[in-house]
């Protein structure tokens, strides 16, 4: 059992320090040049041969060629820089290291408007992919009278964070009180950076308002087609009684007739 143990755990440092190997085999450089940051890469002390190269941020893969050089670069944009970033020389075995870079955080909301009715829940939402990780978040809402600090501690409201997002849960909305603009602000050791959402609040009798609309338009359309209808047999019974009388009236007149000439002959 003694010799088993003792030959795992020569393995485990074989293998801790073929991975050493493999890390120290890469230099690393991060270069600011103005609005650009140059990240570079050099494969050194390997007879590997390189089929490509391949740049990545967390599970996105940001570029990738198929070119053999022992050095790989990858731009990008200074203010959007911060995060951590491999490189992986696609060989076998594959090659790859880390490249840090760090900067402070960049906060972003979700969404940067959000709309409810009063007595909802709503969630806002703000994330950011710095490195290093914001170790510090923080909500407050934006009043006339100044920054109003939000915890856990406050009416209806809670704070949920982790080193990449934060969460503002707003229960139960009031329609005077909870409109307004909400500030999520992020601190690392780099800096701090913050973003505004605009939370909107309507009256519960918002949702009815286009309902009643239809409704209206309806009732609308009922009473013209009723007014037109109405008037429509209005029409026709009065046609109906010009078209009785007539006849009436020519028979009359040729009664008429017949009388004037009976009296006609009993002149003559």
């Amino acid at each position: 059992m003694a010799t088993v143990l003792v030959v795992f755990l020569g393995l485990a440092l074989l293998g801790t320090e073929s991975g050493c190997r493999a890390e120290s085999q890469i230099s690393t450089s991060v270069d600011v040049d103005g609005s650009k940051t140059r990240l570079t890469c050099t494969l050194n002390g390997s007879d590997a041969e390189i089929t490509g190269h391949r740049w990545k941020k967390g599970d996105i893969v940001l570029k990738e060629d198929e070119l053999s050089s022992r050095t790989t670069q990858y731009e990008v944009d200074t203010d959007e820089r911060s995060g951590q970033y491999l490189c992986i020389f696609l060989s076998d075995p594959k090659h790859q290291t880390s490249v840090d870079v760090r900067g402070p955080p960049k906060v972003k909301a979700v969404k940067k408007s959000e709309h409810a009715t009063e007595g909802e829940m709503i969630v806002l939402t703000c994330k950011s992919e710095s490195f290093p990780p914001v170790t510090k978040w923080m909500w407050y809402k934006i009043t006339e009278a100044g920054d109003q600090v939000l915890t856990n501690n406050s009416q209806n409201k809670f704070v949920v964070s982790s080193d990449t997002k934060t969460e503002l849960h707003m229960q139960n909305l009031d329609l005077e009180a909870d409109p307004g603009q909400y500030a999520c602000n992020g601190t690392n050791t780099e800096g701090t950076d913050q973003a505004i959402i605009t939370l909107r609040v309507r009256n519960r009798l918002a949702a009815l308002w286009p309902f009643l609309g239809i409704v209206a338009e309806v009732l609308v359309l009922v009473t013209i087609i009723f007014i037109y209808e109405k008037r429509r047999k209005s029409d026709d019974i009065l046609d109906d009684e010009d078209a009785g009388s007539a006849p009436l009236k020519s028979s009359g007149h040729h009664v008429n007739d017949k009388g004037k000439k009976v009296r006609q002959r009993n002149a003559n």
